[in-house]
């Protein structure tokens, strides 16, 4: 068995397992998204950290740690903190506030950002799925990194300058990563999207990097 094939079964084993985590966390997804972008507020901002925070502890642990098989070992724990360490900021942020997520206002950043949610929830699994790694084969949004990833990027990209640059310079780092390797060594060519994200946070973040620092030291 190939590596891309120990890889691909992994995560049906892991889906299945942790079933029916996965609808949990997209309807929670669904629910605060939703609320964020209708009726933002400091209830719900610190809701969405929660979540955020949960989910990555959850990937890191769960995922990249515990259920990992041996043959993909190496790499995997590694990502496994860091994931943990995203977790921890985005909870230390609930007390910090240096976040608050909001949508651009300009209208092309709006719609980028609304695109690029809407593909860690619809158009991620869907191309996947069209490829041949569906159900339980495909990732979805809360319980696996790259859709989760996407989500995450586009909001802090959306809500730059008020944003920590700790969390999103390490949220960068899978998704260059996973953006790259993804289609090329595991044919994860969902993760061709999360490339873009990565590369749009890249630039949004040296762009606004003086901005961010002048924005945070305001807390």
């Amino acid at each position: 068995m190939t590596t891309t094939d120990v890889f691909w079964s992994y995560i049906g084993a892991y889906n299945e397992a942790i079933f029916p985590m996965q609808i949990v966390t997209i309807i929670a997804a669904v629910v605060l998204t939703c609320f964020l972008f209708v009726k933002p507020g400091r209830a719900i901002n610190n809701l969405m950290k929660a979540y955020l925070s949960f989910t990555y502890a959850w990937i890191g642990v769960v995922f990249f740690i515990i259920m990992v098989p041996s043959t993909l070992k190496p790499g995997f724990p590694i990502f496994g903190l860091l994931f943990v360490i995203i977790a921890l900021l985005f909870a230390i942020d609930i007390v910090a506030g240096k976040i608050v997520f909001e949508l651009p206002r300009a209208k092309g950043k709006r719609y980028f950002t609304l695109f690029l949610v809407l593909a860690a929830f619809i158009l991620f699994p869907l191309i996947e799925w069209s490829i041949g790694h569906r159900y339980p084969l495909t990732p979805l949004i809360g319980v696996l990194p790259c859709p989760t990833n996407i989500f995450s990027i586009a909001l802090l990209a959306g809500s730059v300058p008020r944003v920590d640059r700790k969390v999103f310079s390490l949220l960068l780092i899978p998704a260059m990563r996973a953006g790259i390797s993804g289609p090329l060594q595991h044919g994860a060519y969902g993760d061709v999207i999360l490339l873009v994200a990565g590369i749009y946070g890249l630039i949004v973040l040296i762009k606004n990097w003086r901005v961010i620092g002048e924005e945070s030291s305001k807390k």
